[in-house]
């Protein structure tokens, strides 16, 4: 169990990073002139998912840092765990289809593959009871 927990502590520290700069996308990408062009509700409707996304990963930060040792006793461990993985098991797909291969892929994958492999391994490893 010492080894899922501290992989899936990791997994959260992993997540900071992309709340911080998912925070900052309106900034980055200049979204004020850039979605100028979309009608108010399809603005409204992006942004609502993109807040849910940051959300999302903040969930997922506070979860792993601070509960891991009680997600991994749990019994919906697997729920958790593998909608955890999916949500950027998506993003590493969504990086080809929507996005394409470009300089920048390569540390996006790794940046998603990396807690993807963190969420994994505690379910296919078998519990210790070592803490």
């Amino acid at each position: 169990m010492k080894t899922s927990v501290i992989l899936l502590q990791i997994a959260g520290i992993l997540c900071v990073p992309f709340i911080v700069f998912h925070a900052l996308f309106a900034k980055f990408f200049n979204w004020n002139q850039a979605l100028e062009c979309l009608s108010v509700s399809d603005r409204a409707i992006l942004f609502t998912y993109h807040y849910i996304s940051i959300l999302i990963l903040f969930f997922m930060f506070i979860v792993c840092l601070f509960q891991a040792k009680v997600v991994l006793a749990s019994k919906i461990k697997y729920n958790i765990l593998g909608f955890f993985a999916l949500f950027f098991l998506i993003r590493i797909l969504t990086e080809f289809t929507l996005f394409g291969v470009n300089s920048g892929t390569p540390v996006i994958i790794a940046m998603c593959a990396i807690p993807a492999f963190c969420f994994v391994y505690p379910l296919f490893v078998k519990p210790t009871n070592e803490v």
